[in-house]
């Protein structure tokens, strides 16, 4: 309870209080007066004033600004009227920047083993056949080895080939002279120096049996009955003479067939050998090797690092994620990088109903994609794929465009404004973009009065296309608005409201 000697200074204090109230009230009265004057007031004491009106009912009041003529061509001020016209309007989505799936890669090793050295970082760019990784697998240097041991293989079968098919045209040149009776001396001079085998003894010896029985018989045979050879004489040398030749035809029938049979068999282990050394290379290119790399296999130059399976990049482009560690043992079940070309980009949007229309004309158009990062850039795109399927949910039908990302502005999850293409055109009340001012949230357009006056006029925007925007409300046909340097204005306005303040 207050005390009887503190009341009179209660009543003082009250006083003051009130005198205090008043004295503000009038301050704010004379201030009031001094600032939301009329134009005609203020244009003869300042180049630039603004008058406001207050309404009870509404919450914001029209400002009237006066901007002196001889200012304007400084500020490049222009006005035009409002007018009708055609608008080639578009249709803007929100949309998202994706990472293209055509060219990510999600790196698996195609082998078990232990990680040998790690050469990719994260975000590290990388070109085609760079080296990420080496993994030394046991798998790897079996494969090598039995490559290896292939091609030895191979190489051994194509000797004896070479050898083989020698011997058997050697054999052929000799038995087609034998039989056309040349000499065993010829024969024998020409035929010295090429490799044959046993089947120069076999033939050279039959054939040297069939020629002396051959000469004693024709020997006898020229006798005739002159010498009276015996009966039993001619008989057995004829007999001679044909035992011989059968022998050395039986000889060369044998040895063409097994110079036949040879020669396939030959072939057959030749080409079995090729075969194993086909396979390996294959085993191996299946893991990725080229063929440069199956050149050097090689167990005695290359020793314990035979192997070693190397990790490469498929094409150029970005490591975004890295799950490997030195010495860790990896699997083919396991992912240990993933790349992504970055180069290009995927635009994602969703058509909602009101927009199925335009499906039909969107196959391989380009879009203008917008991000708040880069205001003054227009992004373009080209659109791919409008799904056929709506989603039951969303009740949208999903859009996808391809975008370069050369310079890399374009982020993977980044949020952008995606302009579709509308190839119909309505006849509206428009303006140009330019004109269009914005503050605290509300558009607006300075309308010129006369002579130095303007107005701030709020309006609603509709439909937009190639730098005209349409009036749907706050604006009549005719009226005279700033189309260019409408920002001086608006510059001047908001020095005004923030000296007001």
């Amino acid at each position: 309870m207050m005390s009887k000697k503190s009341q009179p200074w209660s009543r003082t204090r009250k006083r003051w209080a009130g005198g205090t109230t008043i004295v503000a009230f009038i301050a704010v009265g004379v201030a009031m007066r001094w600032f939301w004057h009329s134009p005609q007031e203020t244009s003869s004491h300042s180049s630039v004033s603004m008058s406001a009106s207050t309404d009870n009912n509404a919450a914001a009041v029209p400002l009237q600004l006066v901007y002196p003529q001889e200012r304007w061509a400084a500020a490049a001020l222009e006005i035009a009227p409002v007018r009708r016209g055609a608008v080639k309007r578009t249709v803007q989505l929100t949309g998202r920047i994706l990472l293209n799936e055509d060219r990510v890669a999600h790196i698996y090793p195609m082998v078990e083993g232990a990680v040998e050295s790690v050469s990719a970082h994260l975000g590290q760019h990388v070109k085609t056949n760079d080296l990420l990784a080496v993994i030394n697998s046991p798998q790897v240097g079996k494969a090598k080895l039995e490559l290896y041991q292939a091609r030895l293989s191979r190489e051994v079968a194509m000797q004896r080939h070479t050898r083989m098919k020698e011997v058997n045209e050697n054999t052929t040149v000799l038995i087609k002279d034998l039989r056309d009776s040349v000499p065993i001396e010829e024969i024998d001079t020409k035929f010295r120096d090429m490799p044959m085998g046993e089947n120069r003894q076999l033939l050279l010896s039959a054939y040297s049996n069939y020629y002396k029985s051959h000469i004693d018989f024709e020997r006898l045979e020229s006798m005739g009955d002159a010498t009276a050879v015996p009966a039993k004489q001619y008989v057995s040398a004829q007999a001679a003479r044909n035992a011989d030749r059968a022998t050395f035809q039986a000889s060369v029938e044998q040895i063409a067939y097994n110079l036949e049979s040879q020669m396939l068999d030959s072939t057959q282990t030749m080409r079995e050998s090729e075969t194993r050394v086909a396979v390996a290379e294959t085993n191996l290119k299946i893991l990725g090797y080229v063929p440069d790399e199956l050149m050097e296999v090689n167990p005695a130059t290359q020793g314990q690092t035979i192997a070693h399976y190397p990790i490469r990049a498929p094409f150029d482009g970005t490591i975004l994620s890295k799950d490997i560690s030195l010495l860790e043992h990896v699997r083919p079940d396991m992912q240990i990088l993933r790349l992504a070309d970055l180069s290009t980009v995927w635009v994602s949007a969703d058509l909602y109903q009101e927009h199925l229309p335009l499906l039909n004309r969107l196959a391989n158009k380009s879009i203008k994609v917008r991000n708040e990062a880069w205001p003054d850039r227009d992004f373009e795109a080209t659109i791919f794929y409008a799904g056929e399927i709506m989603d039951d949910s969303s009740r949208t039908v999903g859009l996808r465009a391809i975008a370069d990302n050369g310079d890399g502005l374009l982020k993977p999850g980044m949020f952008v404004t995606v302009e579709l293409p509308d190839d119909g055109k309505a006849e509206v009340l428009q303006l140009p973009v330019d004109a269009i001012q914005e503050h605290e949230g509300k558009k607006f357009v300075f309308v010129h009065l006369g002579d130095a006056h303007f107005e701030r006029r709020d309006i609603d925007l509709g439909i937009r296309g190639d730098g005209i925007v349409e009036i749907a409300r706050g604006l009549q046909t005719e009226e005279q608005v700033v189309v260019h340097g409408g920002f001086i204005l608006k510059s001047q306005m908001l020095a005004e409201l923030m000296g007001g303040e």
